[in-house]
């Protein structure tokens, strides 16, 4: 019983990881196939043009949905320490 807990526990917090990487992820994935297409049909080899406009979309991104990442941390804070509480009380 105490095992499905735990593996209960890692599963939230993989899903979580996941659920604030996505759109980060999507962000460098989007800007970087503009900027590589840029790249293409200008013919241009900069690598810098390629790095500092994912950066740039990252730190926009992180910017716009750190409300929302706190959000969902604090959440998952609140319903972690309300398990462990039952777990540690023998329920």
């Amino acid at each position: 019983m105490e095992m499905d807990r735990v593996l209960d526990f890692l599963q939230a917090a993989l899903a979580m990881a996941l659920q604030m990487s996505i759109p980060v992820l999507l962000a460098i994935i989007v800007v970087g196939l503009v900027t590589n297409l840029i790249q293409a049909v200008f013919q241009l080899q900069d690598q810098s043009l390629s790095l500092v406009p994912r950066m740039i979309a990252v730190a926009l991104v992180l910017a716009l949905m750190m409300p929302e990442m706190i959000d969902w941390i604090v959440s998952f804070t609140k319903d972690s320490l309300q398990v462990s509480g039952g777990f540690l009380s023998g329920r």
